[in-house]
């Protein structure tokens, strides 16, 4: 608004740019007025996390991986690649070169988008096969915590857009948590308090669709996940938020750097008590931002 760039550095400043608006909106009534107008509001942030490259184990192994992406059947026990693919070895290779610097998430999704590109399987619905998925998990390490994994209970995948292959992941409980930057969380102190972005929360389940954008992948259309926390401010506007949702992340290739879209997430108002102003508001209000993001 007013032409305005915020600048953050963590997944923790997106609550405080959405309330830094709304507090503008307060002071002003013109603003309420216009912000009723608004789908999204651009906010492009930026910034660096310490290390340089996707930490692996000493067993890890890329021609496990390899072995392991062959070895994906369905829960009819098709598999999803007949044979080897010379073009798909070589992307997955890039993709865990640890010596480029890549996000666990960013390996996660790209290496689900390459599974639905590459593979022969003629469906355009398929489950895949817990346990082959959760061997590929493991030993591909895209999770910090390597028992996460385990709390998946199915994959559904659908194709009938092969440019656009939507996901859709199935956990063992109605709520599963997964720590974020290795259990750290991502924190910082502004608009009179501390910021702190905890977990991702997912509901049963989360799904999303991947498509390409340019040489990056853009995961989006997330549904049934959260970013949990405590953010808020103190001053002008009181306000206190737990939960924002993501709405979509394009992953830079061959960098730290994700395109970030979150907006405070319904659920807020579902568990925790806000007024009614507040809840509409936020309806409009997105924050866009570009920086690390892991966990």
């Amino acid at each position: 608004m007013n032409g305005k760039i915020y600048i953050c550095s963590c997944p923790s400043e997106w609550p405080v740019i959405i309330i830094k608006k709304i507090e503008e909106m307060f002071r002003n009534s013109t603003c309420i007025c216009l912000m009723l107008l608004l789908v999204t509001i651009p906010v492009f942030a930026s910034g660096s996390r310490s290390g340089s490259s996707v930490t692996k184990s000493m067993e890890f192994s890329i021609n496990q991986v390899l072995d392991d992406v062959y070895l994906l059947v369905d829960t009819e026990k098709v598999k999803l690649f007949k044979e080897k693919n010379s073009e798909m070895d070589k992307d997955l290779r890039e993709l865990f070169d640890v010596s480029i610097l890549r996000s666990k998430l960013e390996q996660f999704y790209t290496m689900l988008f390459y599974i639905s590109k590459y593979t022969s399987i003629e469906k355009d619905e398929l489950f895949l096969d817990r346990e082959s998925t959760i061997k590929l998990l493991i030993s591909s390490e895209v999770f910090t915590n390597r028992e996460f994994p385990r709390r998946i209970t199915k994959v559904h995948l659908t194709r009938h857009n092969r440019e656009r292959p939507f996901y859709k992941v199935f956990f063992d409980s109605d709520r599963v948590e997964l720590d974020l930057n290795r259990g750290d969380g991502y924190g910082i102190s502004r608009v009179g308090m501390r910021q702190e972005a905890t977990s991702l929360v997912f509901y049963g389940s989360f799904s999303f669709h991947l498509r390409k954008k340019g040489k990056n992948v853009e995961a989006f259309d997330f549904e049934d996940v959260d970013l949990y926390g405590n953010f808020g401010s103190r001053g002008f506007v009181n306000v206190d938020i737990n939960y924002v949702a993501v709405k979509s992340v394009e992953f830079h290739k061959g960098s730290e750097m994700a395109l970030v879209k979150a907006k405070v997430s319904r659920r807020e108002f579902e568990i925790n008590e806000h007024t009614w102003l507040l809840a509409l508001l936020t309806k409009f209000v997105t924050d866009k931002s570009l920086q690390p993001l892991d966990w």
